[in-house]
This record gives structure tokens, sequence and C-alpha cells, in this order.
């Protein structure tokens, strides 16, 4: 028989792993303005718009945008 993870150690796992990923951090994307890499500004945070969006920005430009997520 499979033993299964209780609830509460997967939670606290996870919580883990999102406090480090949700550091910004950068994408491989080409920021429009200037051609360095973009960064996801938040990225535990995706916009419920349609479709769905992620913040970026650009620390060599400033540019603020957003992509696809």
């Amino acid at each position: 028989m499979k033993t299964l993870k209780p609830l509460e150690k997967h939670n606290a796992e996870r919580a883990n792993t999102y406090k480090k990923s949700n550091d910004p951090h950068p994408n491989g994307i080409a920021c429009p303005k200037c051609g360095k890499e973009l960064w996801d500004s938040d990225p535990g945070t995706t916009l419920t718009s349609s479709p769905p969006q992620k913040n970026v920005h650009c620390p060599a430009c400033k540019y603020v945008g957003y992509r696809v997520a």
C-alpha cells in the first residue's frame, strides 16, 4: 500500500519552496526597450486577466510591463 504524505507536511514544504521562488528573478525574455534580460517582478503572483499575465521589469533600463503567464 502506498504511503501518503499528510496535508500539513505537504503545505509546509510547499510554503518554503514558494517563499524562495517568489523573489524577483531573470526570466530569459529580452526587454523590448533595451534588449537586456527582463525579470519577473513578483513570480508568485499571476494576474487574473485573459490570458493570465505576470509583472516584469528590466533592471537595466527600468522598463515595466507584463508577460503572458
